[in-house]
Order: structure tokens, then sequence, then C-alpha cells
């Protein structure tokens, strides 16, 4: 096989376009969910077109028939692409979240962890979530916990701690934020939740107002209802709620 150094540097790009394409996919599921689908479809066949580029070379039968190979190979080659996401996938999509709480953890009740340093009479509980986006195109949702006094009830709202906290950056929010953020595990208001897929994921929620130092599991045991909400970040309207099921 006579491979001209023209051919070659041509395979090596088009590995390259392919390899660096497959990349960004597997890693910005949430980013490339908000695209439309012929955008979508068009990234997943720009990959599959460079890598049959790349061995285009190597490949004696139509080593000198790049027009053939265009037709033959690489056209019916995402056929499949077109199929998924024109065919495939619009079936696949509903309508709407899912979520639900899996085992958690309290990481603190009382005035410091070996992680977050809290005020007294506050505590940092990072509830593990699986939230699953039934729809066409990236969801993003802010997380809540709510709590329903059982005598009054009077109820508690808390937003998991934010990706970006305006203001000063000196408060239990922003420590917390700093904190976790080192670790994959957890995610931010507002999450991403790519399409026809599900994330897990922990959250953090910063939690106070409880009346008389009472600490957080005896206000959970206390409580009404306790409840997990998933509230739209531009408007605020309410998208889901779930249960939680305990600490």
């Amino acid at each position: 096989m006579n491979l001209s150094l023209r051919k070659v540097i041509a395979s090596i790009v088009a590995l390259i376009v392919a390899i660096t394409t497959v990349v960004y996919i597997a890693q910005n599921p949430s980013q490339l969910g908000n695209e439309t689908l012929i955008v979508r479809a068009a990234v997943l066949a720009l990959a599959i077109i460079a890598a049959l580029i790349a061995v285009y070379p190597f490949n004696p039968f139509f080593a000198t028939k790049p027009g053939a190979y265009a037709v033959a190979v690489c056209m019916p080659a995402i056929l499949p692409v077109l199929i998924y996401y024109f065919l495939i996938l619009p079936n696949q999509a509903g309508i709407g979240l899912v979520g639900e709480q899996l085992p958690s953890e309290l990481l603190t009740d009382g005035s410091e962890s070996g992680t977050v340093t809290a005020e007294p009479g506050e505590v940092v509980y990072t509830p593990t979530l699986r939230i699953g986006n039934h729809e066409l195109y990236t969801r993003q949702v802010n997380v809540f916990l709510r709590v329903i006094d059982e005598g009054s009830n009077a109820s508690g709202l808390f937003r998991a701690v934010r990706q970006r906290i305006p203001g000063s950056s000196a408060g239990v929010e922003a420590t917390a934020q700093r904190t976790f953020a080192e670790n994959n595990s957890y995610a931010f208001n507002p999450l991403q939740i790519p399409p026809v897929r599900s994330m897990t994921t922990k959250v953090v929620f910063v939690i106070d107002a409880f009346d008389d130092d009472e600490t957080f599991s005896a206000a959970l045991r206390r409580a009404h209802q306790v409840q997990f909400e998933l509230r739209d970040p531009e408007t605020g309207d309410l998208l889901l709620e779930f249960p939680l099921t305990g600490i």
C-alpha cells in the first residue's frame, strides 16, 4: 500500500477531529442538549465522518475512489444518526421530570463539622438525588427542601447551595460551595439535566431557622411533611415535588 505524506497527514487530522468530537459529546451532554436536533445530529455525524476519513487511506478497495467511498461508506454511516435523532429520540421523549432521593448523609448537627464550619443552630445536609428529564432538551432546575411543621403547619423552604453566589463570599453558603466544589459528586443550583437522561448527584443545603436549638433530625421527625422541590430558575414555578425518605 502506497501512502503519501499528504494522505497520512489528512488521516491524522481527521482522527484528531473524531476524537475531539467524541470527547466533547461525552463530557458536555447538558450543553449539547440545549441545541436543536439537527445540530446534535450534525455533531455526531461529524465524529463518524472524521473517523471514516481517518481510515480511508488504509482501505485498498477505495484507494483511488474517494467519491465512491463517500457514497458507499460515509453517507450510509450517518443514516443511523438521522434515524436516532429524528425518529427514535422523539418517540422516547415525553414531558416533565422525575426525581427520587437515594441514601443520604447528615454531615453535622451542631456548630461545626470536619468539612464545613456552620453557625450555631445550622447544619449542612447533603442528600443524594436522582433526577430524570423525559424531554428532548436540557432542563435547568433549582432544588429546594420544604419542611412543614406538624403542629403549626408553618412551612420552611431551604434552597440548595448555588453555583454563583452574589454579594459577599464570606457567608456559610459561599464556604460550603467552595468546599464541595472540589468534589465531582456534588452539583449546585441550577442543576442541568440532559435530555432523555437522568443524573445522580449530591446537593448541599445549609439548614437553619429551627427554634430553641432544635436539631435538624428532631425537626424532621416532628414535621408533618418534608419534600424536595424542583423549580424553574427563571420563574420559580414548581416543576416537581418528591418526598424526603430519611437521613
